[in-house]
């Protein structure tokens, strides 16, 4: 035996204090090893914790803050620019040639293309796991390798896509002309730009510049000319070029031609030809330049004015909030100030205030939670412990933030999510330890011995018990998708929240607890009430353990089968709630927003006036809402934006990679209402009643609304394929009658559409008798009436373009075309309707593609509270699709948006849980060395489950994948209790006690922890499971989750467990007793 006299410091930032003790009964080996080192050196103990708080702050104080984490989604996007090209041609000519080309790039899992007038996109979607930056250089290289795309097609872009978002939006405007608007809005963009916390901002809603010159067909006869030669000798009457350098000796003199022509007059003096006579004829004499904007139905106004938008965007490693606040200064100090009268500058979008607003109050959630923690830790042990337990959690969440600037994760919503979820956990280890030495204190051990043996007793399990929790959360690391990607921090931050915890726990903790007074020691004041209190929980919690615990735990004991009975029909109970859908099920909850928004689609070939006035009568449909919602009082101020003829059809649904395409027959009406904490109604209140106050509208195609800030497409989205474009058409309008005719479903829509009427010009014989060929003849109809592109100005960062073509007069009829002259390769000219046959047909706007066939998507939004998304799809594929798939053995359909992450993420799950299953036993396995009581030990995990169900019942939530997040949580804590109760019932039975008294005395000695445990957990996720404002309510389940799972099977194991344990032991009992 070992007589020990040790000198230890507890004092951090003081005087030192010492206190020397003298411990009987304690062998040498309990005092080896890390843990007895660190418990006596306070010096290294404090260091450590220091260091991790000091670091972890200044790491804190360096994370970018955003409101999602930017993220790379595994896609790549082709762009190619076709100008004037019909749809057909564009799916032909550009989108085809790049599907084929790039089918052979590794890792392509599937190939979304669209073929828009003008414009042909595609995008490749790869399998996780794919090297990105290979997949985008060979994407390059495949697509830099077709030489066959037409002579009009600009050259291929090729990105890409994040989940990129503008985090701040501003708008320009004021009754004034779009040229002010514009050059305003240019002029404060290159200022945004300017700002070293900006890299990236673009300026929407108003149109490009273009300079177009307009020949009449007379003088084009009279001379001789064609289009394309005068659009030649601008080309050439308007260049810059350098021409090389010479060397005086002294110094070198560089050449250079200056002739680049910027604006409407440098144009009109350009000389086109020379006349018989020896005079130029100049391009003023013989045509019209308009220097003004390009030929499109955009238009923007805010607040009723006219307006124009810019977007500034955060890129990988900035800060939203530090952008935010630059870009608010430099307008408040260099636009505001010096804007003409009649425009101003509102700011439309600032992602910093919700960031901020969400921030703090998960902030107060968890502050909350925290004083509950230690209160609960104070009343069931002592102050001085709660603190340093408390501290502990302090050093394990500061220490965190250095894990996350080492792995690049920033302060998001989704890390804050994590950090909530971990601080009702990772008290967990803290307690048990602190529990420990506890107890050995209340069986006479002395301040450091009971800190060593207090901890190394319990630090096997403890690891373990941790080791577990981190494989239960590593499964949410495999989850494939967007929401993988953007939720990748929530288990990255939680696993390093339960490290860092651990290794407190383990070599701080100790040295701190070795100072605890002994249990029962009086005190002075307010310390002797606090005593008191601690007495009396402490006097209430024994008798319960001795009394009602120590009864349920005989009748366990004794009628094992009983309760595992009981609690079997309770699991069945609850998955047959689940089946029959008494609990709403939403894979994903809709995180709201302050922007609420409509947007409109006319029938194809609408006037944009007429698309304009819907957009208007929808706008005062929210107007007088927004007045009933006022309640009589003073009304309601929300900004309104209108959009008309701009509709971002290639678009990724997290990120900011869009492609806007003019459509005048496309309108968008957006709110923006008060913060939330402002108002007394949600976003999807206000979207409902503007859906209902505004009703039907005659002529409207389809209006949809949105109300959230972020989500994963719509609930429901089918991709339908049919080799027969006309029966694909059919059964489209099929499927959208029978969602139509759902309860709960609205907003049905479809991108199938009539299509826009086209003339359509084809070469008659007697056109190419006259060796006219069709791309030659192809050229003159296209110059004529499109417009040929004789060069492109840059003018500021804005590149204009500058197109030749005949007067808008001479090309707004039908007539004008079968009129229009051609010329033929031997100089006669002759009417096109001569040499070629003109018919009207009609022809799509898009084409839609998924893996090389032509698709129609069939979209629609539910109303959770009638029916979930799950639902509807669910019916419309026994009810509808089976049989349209056996009637038509060539139709196909695919799920997009919300229904097939969900399948993503579910196909996935399963087999990741089941190897993290695999994993836990294992763990488990090792420590007790039994196959058969790790099994025993999981079975927590469906008792959380059972629990976290009820607090979805409880509080009317729906199940989503924020429940499953909480649950996988609660499986951790579970498992720990469960593991914990084991170890200490394996321990008396090594004690000679009997299988069921050893039984009763562990459960009973581990109660105290358990409950703590249970009720810290409960405390420390509560703030925010009672949380009422909107801003967190997309978190609620996740806490519920958590808090309901962990009282509900801390309730169960107590008697689950040792029944479960007594019937193991009978069971061997039998076997033995017959191989006997």
């Amino acid at each position: 035996m070992l007589w020990l006299r040790c000198e230890i410091s507890h004092s951090i930032f003081g005087p030192e204090q010492s206190i020397s003790f003298q411990e009987r009964n304690v062998t040498a080996g309990e005092f080896r090893g890390p843990i007895a080192y660190m418990a006596a050196n306070p010096v290294a103990a404090n260091l450590l914790m220091g260091f991790l708080l000091v670091v972890g702050l200044i790491s804190a104080v360096g994370l970018p803050q955003e409101f999602l984490p930017e993220a790379s989604l595994d896609r790549i996007q082709v762009v190619v620019p076709y100008p004037g090209a019909a749809p057909s041609e564009v799916e032909e000519l550009i989108v085809r040639k790049i599907e084929e080309q790039i089918q052979s790039v590794e890792g392509v899992k599937r190939i979304e293309s669209s073929a828009a007038e003008g414009l042909g996109s595609v995008i490749a979607e790869f399998r996780q796991g794919t090297d990105m930056n290979r997949a985008l250089a060979d994407m390059k290289a495949q697509v830099d390798s077709i030489l066959t795309f037409p002579a009009g097609a600009e050259r291929p872009e090729v990105r890409e896509i994040t989940s990129r978002q503008s985090i701040f939006r501003l708008v320009v405007y004021g009754a004034v002309s779009e040229r002010t608007i514009k050059e305003l809005t240019s002029r404060i963009e290159d200022g945004i730009l300017a700002l070293p916390e900006v890299s990236f901002a673009e300026s929407s809603g108003v149109r490009d510049y273009e300079i177009s010159i307009e020949v009449p067909r007379d003088r084009l006869r009279a001379l001789g000319l064609t289009l394309e030669d005068v659009a030649l000798a601008v080309r050439l009457g308007s260049l810059e070029l350098s021409a090389g350098k010479i060397s005086t000796g002294e110094e070198e003199i560089r050449i250079r031609t200056l002739g680049q022509n910027y604006g409407q007059f440098d144009f009109e003096d350009i000389v086109v030809m020379t006349g018989p006579n020896g005079a130029a004829v100049r391009l003023g004499e013989i045509a019209t330049v308009h220097d003004a904007f390009a030929d499109s139905d955009l238009s923007t106004r805010f607040n009723g004015q006219p307006a124009a938008r810019i977007n500034v965007f955060r890129t990988a490693g900035e800060d939203v909030l530090d952008i935010a606040q630059a870009v608010r200064d430099y307008i408040d100090t260099e636009v505001t100030p010096f804007l003409p009268e009649g425009v101003a500058v509102s700011i439309w979008q600032d992602d910093s205030v919700d960031l901020r607003g969400r921030v703090n109050l998960l902030i107060e959630n968890a502050a909350l939670g925290l004083f509950l923690v230690f209160l609960a830790l104070g009343l069931f042990l002592q102050i001085r412990l709660a603190m340093w337990v408390a501290l502990g959690l302090a050093v394990s969440f500061t220490g965190t933030f250095v894990v996350m600037q080492v792995l690049g994760v920033s302060i998001s919503m989704f890390s804050l999510m994590a950090m909530v979820l971990a601080l009702g956990i990772v008290v967990d280890d803290a307690i048990v330890v602190g529990e420990n030495i506890y107890a050995e204190r209340e069986k006479g051990a002395e301040g450091l011995a009971a800190a060593v043996q207090g901890t190394q007793r319990i630090a096997g399990p403890v690891i373990f018990s941790i080791l577990t929790t981190v494989t239960a959360f590593s499964v949410l690391l495999t989850v494939p998708g967007p929401i993988g990607r953007i939720g990748l921090s929530i288990p990255i931050v939680v696993i390093a929240v339960l490290m860092l915890s651990l290794v407190e726990s383990l070599l701080v903790l100790p040295n701190h607890l070795a100072h605890l007074p002994k249990p029962g020691e009086p005190g002075t004041g307010l310390g002797r009430a606090v005593r008191r209190t601690q007495a009396s929980v402490d006097a209430s919690v024994k008798r319960f353990i001795d009394g009602p615990l120590d009864r349920a735990l005989r009748f366990a004991t004794a009628a094992p089968s009983v309760v595992l009975a009981a609690t079997l029909s309770l699991m069945l109970l609850s998955v047959t709630i689940v089946v029959t859908g008494m609990v709403r099920y939403e894979f994903l909850p809709q995180i709201e927003g302050d922007i609420v928004s409509a947007n409109i689609e006319m029938p194809v070939g609408t006037p944009s006036d007429r698309t304009s006035d819907v957009a208007l009568q929808l706008e005062a449909a929210g107007q007088r809402v927004l007045q009933a919602l006022s309640g009589g009082a003073e009304p309601i101020s929300a900004d309104v934006s209108v959009t008309v003829g701009q509709t971002a059809q290639l678009f990724d649904p997290l990120g900011g990679n869009a492609v806007e395409l003019p459509r005048g027959h496309i309108g968008t009406v957006e709110f923006r209402l008060p913060p939330s904490d402002l108002r007394d109604f949600s976003s999807t209140d206000f979207q409902n009643l503007w859906r209902e106050e505004a009703g039907e509208f005659p002529g409207v195609r389809s209006l949809a609304f949105s109300a959230g800030a972020l989500g994963l497409g719509l609930p429901v989205h089918l991709e339908l394929s049919h080799p027969d474009p006309e029966r694909l058409a059919l059964i489209a309008d099929e499927v959208a009658a029978n969602l139509e005719s759902t309860s709960g479903v609205f907003d049905v829509s479809t991108n199938h559409d009539e299509g826009v009427q086209e003339l359509q010009i084809e070469l008659k014989p007697a056109g190419r008798s006259l060796d006219v060929t069709l791309d030659d003849f192809a050229r003159q109809v296209r110059a004529a009436f499109f417009g040929t592109e004789a060069l492109r100005v840059q003018r500021g960062r804005e590149e204009m373009r500058v197109f030749v073509r005949l007067p808008e007069t001479e090309r707004n009829s039908p007539a004008d075309i079968e009129n229009y002259a051609v010329r033929t390769p031997h100089g006669g000219v002759l009417p096109l309707g001569q040499i070629a046959d003109v018919a009207l047909a009609r022809s799509p706007t898009t084409i839609h593609r998924l893996d090389e066939r032509r698709v129609i998507t069939v979209t629609a939004n539910v109303d959770s509270a009638v029916i979930t998304g799950q639902q509807v799809n669910g019916n419309l594929q026994r009810n509808l699709l089976a049989g349209l798939s056996a009637e038509y053995p060539d139709f196909l359909y695919f799920y997009g948006g919300e229904q097939r992450q969900q399948q993503e993420v579910y196909e996935t799950l399963p087999m990741t849980v089941f190897f993290a299953f695999l994993v836990m036993y294992a763990l488990m396995a090792i420590p007790f060395g039994s196959y058969t009581q790790p099994l025993i030990v999981m079975t927590a995990i469906p008792l959380g489950l059972v629990g976290a169900l009820i607090g979805h019942i409880l509080l009317d939530l729906s199940l989503g994948f924020t429940s499953l997040q909480g649950i996988i949580g609660v499986s951790g804590v579970v498992v720990n209790d469960s593991l914990m109760m084991i170890k200490f019932i394996n321990n008396a039975r090594e004690r000679g006690l009997d299988p069921r008294d050893a039984i009763i005395v562990g459960a009973k000695a581990r109660f105290r922890a358990i409950l703590l445990t249970s009720i810290t957990t409960f405390l420390g996720v509560a703030p925010l499971m009672f949380e009422q404002s909107i801003q967190t309510q997309h978190l609620v389940p996740l806490a519920a989750s958590v808090g309901f799972g962990v009282v509900v099977a801390t309730a169960l194991l107590m008697l689950v467990v040792p029944a479960l344990v007594m019937l193991q032991y009978n069971l061997v009992s039998v076997l033995k007793t017959r191989t006997a």
